[in-house]
């Protein structure tokens, strides 16, 4: 599920957007001025909706915060429309612009429009030095490669590509393992995430990325 965030401070116009994209299926976070806004800024937010005209900040000057350590896709709000409001939009980082008054629908296409693009250009997942790029099938650690097995690179694809959930381990179990030829249990997802969290991970034993989940699974988490 993609989390978006909206920055917008008119109350009515913030929950309106965010109960039509709800209906969507995405995850909706809300801020109603800058302030807010840096507050929830993590790396599990996968699009930004920004008011260029918040009451603290401007929203050129939030799109250049968020510029310096995200590349989070953003669609500013305005009620600008001039050509010189496009541009200096464009040059702090926007990836679209759409001015007020939009309609709902509308705006739906553009986000998807927005996250097709940056899907097609996202190939490489990389995060505190950690890298794996999705086309190569290469993970390396510090600028060092790491040689990983068929099944590591079909773990590390389906839990960085649904980032922030769980998984269960019959989900893992259905996802990577063709088991229709003999019996696979549980212990075979535990057995190959350990031997991965010791490739990728500091310390196994407190990790970072692959994190259990008691009882349950396990979840890719990079917000630490």
């Amino acid at each position: 599920m993609i989390t978006v965030l909206i920055i917008e401070d008119d109350k009515l116009l913030n929950e309106g957007i965010a109960f039509a994209l709800k209906n969507e299926g995405y995850n909706i976070l809300s801020a109603y001025n800058g302030e807010q806004a840096i507050k929830l800024l993590d790396n599990s937010i996968g699009l930004i909706i920004l008011d260029i005209n918040l009451p603290d900040k401007s929203g050129i000057d939030i799109c250049k915060y968020i510029r310096k350590g995200m590349n989070t896709p953003i669609i500013f709000l305005t009620a600008k429309d001039t050509e010189e409001d496009i541009v200096k939009g464009f040059k702090v980082g926007g990836d679209d612009y759409i001015s007020k008054p939009f309609s709902l629908p509308i705006l739906k296409e553009r986000i998807k429009a927005v996250l097709k693009r940056e899907m097609a250009q996202s190939n490489t997942y990389s995060f505190k030095g950690l890298k794996f790029d999705f086309h190569k099938l290469c993970l390396t650690k510090n600028d060092v490669e790491i040689p990983i097995t068929k099944i590591e690179v079909k773990l590390l694809e389906l839990f960085i590509k649904n980032k922030g959930k769980v998984l269960t381990r019959d989900k893992i179990l259905d996802k990577i393992w063709d088991i229709d030829g003999g019996f696979i249990d549980e212990n075979t997802v535990n057995v190959n995430i350990r031997r991965l969290r010791t490739k990728i991970e500091d310390d196994p034993s407190n990790p970072a990325f692959i994190k259990t989940v008691f009882g349950i699974g396990y979840i890719w988490s990079d917000n630490n």
